[in-house]
């Protein structure tokens, strides 16, 4: 039984941006009687910290009773799991990039080289410096010029447990 998600996103937008949060994904997953409903909840663009324990606490609590209102699944139970997206999930979005700011990331870049080279793709390694609606800056790449977001390829927060 597939369950659209979209009503479900729609009931939960409003009440979790009162909260400072962003529905980042929900997904549904059915196997035999088993379902489980997953809502990804991320801080938007005004935090840069990550999101804490309570506030995925906070948010259990208010999905829950909203879902409580809506005929998700029907008669049938399901378990519902409230995370946030992860240190090292792919970034997508000029929201995400905005809270990146001052963290080391590796992209994959194009429009890197010229002429027949224009396609190719460059990889680097970078302290991202700042983000906007158009585009971002990378440490010492690029000379320290405005990289547009249709150039970066895909884009990650480099991880390091020192």
């Amino acid at each position: 039984m597939a369950l659209h998600t979209g009503p479900i996103h729609d009931a939960l937008a409003t009440p979790l941006a009162e909260q400072g949060l962003v529905v980042e994904d929900i997904r549904a997953h059915a196997a035999g009687r088993h379902r489980t409903l997953t809502v990804v909840v991320d801080l938007d663009a005004d935090h840069a910290e990550p999101v804490s324990s309570q506030a995925v606490a906070d948010a259990t609590r208010t999905i829950s009773a909203l879902l409580d209102g809506l005929d998700v699944w029907g008669d049938h139970p399901y378990t519902l799991e409230v995370t946030s997206p992860g240190a090292e999930r792919p970034l997508t979005q000029p929201r995400q990039f905005r809270r990146s700011v001052g963290r080391r990331l590796r992209a994959e870049l194009s429009g890197a080289g010229t002429g027949e080279d224009a396609e190719a793709v460059e990889t680097v390694e970078a302290t991202l410096v700042s983000a906007d609606e158009d585009g971002i800056v990378l440490e010492e790449v690029r000379g320290g010029g405005r990289i547009p977001y249709a150039q970066v390829r895909t884009a990650r927060v480099v991880v390091s447990l020192r």
